[in-house]
């Protein structure tokens, strides 16, 4: 914190003891069983009611009806209904957002900031505080949170509809390349209006001397932790059979995070003769293929809360986690915090992260035989998954922060640069 946190707090001492004013801009639904994305900023709202004389904070989400959720006195939640949301034209996606080109409520909102924060480059938040930054001078911080283009590609080969359309759009005229391609540049285009961009160790962002800086995940150390196991409590609360090999996933259920690979994996177990059990914690438009496949050796729980969530991974026996979209995917942090020994898909910002944790093995994720195999040395070996679970404990304990430190460290540096005309301050962050 030394390298990033005394500039900064000599930019405070010149703009005299007050809070800055920060507004986040997330343009998906704020709901109970909301992905990844939300949850990081609940996080970091939570971690800044902890300091009022440091940060004003609002995060800007979408919601059915307007309205405003105070968290402290310093922090608050403001949902406006979008304005063309996404629902309007497709069902089977796992997050909805705003494809509107100006926000009027929203618009209203923004005279109060002194810095903008966009977690998106390609939606309706984000395309109204760019064209409202450019004309007012208010600077804006961007933050990379998933892998937009990629998943754009995804979910055109999903909705493409028959086997003739789907060949014509596909093979003939490249679709969903082009869609990637076209988001691509227009994450280019955004980030031209940055003053910082923060990235969650994806490779998408170019590093460039006054950017690129690295966005951590934070994690709640307490909550995930190995000694919330208990054996008989997992067993007994999602049915699952005694002596048996719990293989866990928590997540949206859906293509886009490339759960369809659990099922071959878990036939081809139980075919060698594994007595190995599925259990997903999550919601999501594939949960129904993933049932007609596995059947009696899938337990679907459905969206938990963090007690119950923490409590299942350190109970698990080995997490599965197959996306390779995930800037950084919390349930992988949560999971190997929780002592479980954690398979991560090639390619995601969590492999990325963990690529040095003993307690991760990296795979390829598009192939099942590699997680087969993995899967079945580690059935063999309970002593290993033991070992592996104490050092991923160790490892997370060593390297991945609080959500306050993300806060104090990543992020309000940062948007005080941006503020209060010190760009260069928090470079040293950049990894």
């Amino acid at each position: 914190m030394d390298g990033i946190g005394a500039p900064c707090a000599e930019v405070r001492r010149r703009q005299g003891a007050r809070p800055l004013k920060a507004g986040v801009l997330v343009d998906l639904m704020l709901t109970p069983d909301a992905g990844g994305h939300v949850k990081y900023w609940q996080r970091i709202a939570e971690a800044a009611a902890r300091f009022p004389g440091l940060i004003d904070l609002t995060v800007h989400f979408n919601g059915r009806e307007p309205g405003c959720a105070e968290l402290a006195t310093n922090v608050r939640y403001v949902l406006l209904p979008p304005v063309f949301s996404t629902a309007r034209l497709m069902r089977n996606i796992p997050d909805h957002t705003d494809l509107g080109l100006r926000h009027r409520g929203l618009l209203r909102h923004l005279p109060d900031y002194e810095v903008l924060h966009t977690t998106d480059a390609f939606f309706c938040y984000s395309r109204t505080a760019t064209r409202f930054a450019r004309r007012n001078g208010v600077p804006i911080v961007s933050s990379v949170h998933t892998n937009t283009p990629e998943y754009a590609r995804i979910t055109a080969h999903k909705l493409l509809g028959s086997p003739l359309i789907h060949r014509l759009a596909c093979d003939v005229l490249h679709l969903p390349d082009f869609f990637k391609l076209a988001m691509q540049r227009r994450l280019r285009r955004h980030l031209r209006d940055a003053a910082s961009a923060l990235d969650s160790h994806s490779g998408l962002l170019p590093r460039r001397a006054h950017w690129a800086l690295s966005l951590r995940r934070g994690l709640d150390r307490n909550l995930f932790a190995p000694h919330r196991r208990d054996r008989a409590w997992l067993e007994q609360r999602f049915g699952l059979p005694p002596d048996h090999l719990i293989l866990m996933y928590a997540g949206k259920l859906d293509a886009g995070k490339n759960v369809g690979l659990l099922a071959p994996v878990v036939e081809a177990l139980r075919a060698a003769d594994v007595r190995a059990h599925l259990l997903c914690a999550g919601e999501g438009g594939e949960r129904a293929a993933l049932e007609a496949a596995l059947g009696p050796v899938l337990a679907c729980a459905g969206v938990l809360d963090q007690a119950e969530l923490a409590r299942a991974y350190a109970s698990a026996d080995l997490f599965l986690f197959p996306s390779a979209i995930d800037e950084c995917g919390n349930a992988a942090l949560e999971a190997l915090a929780s002592g479980l020994p954690a398979l991560l898909a090639a390619g995601s910002g969590v492999a990325g992260i963990m690529a040095e944790c003993p307690g991760a093995r990296v795979l390829p994720g598009n192939q099942s035989e590699p997680w087969v195999a993995a899967i079945l040395d580690l059935a063999q070996n309970p002593e290993r998954r033991a070992e592996m679970g104490r050092a991923a404990r160790v490892h997370i304990e060593r390297h991945i922060p609080s959500w306050a430190e993300v806060l104090l460290e990543d992020l309000l540096p940062v948007w005080q640069a941006a503020a209060w005309g010190k760009q260069k301050c928090g470079a040293t962050a950049a990894s």
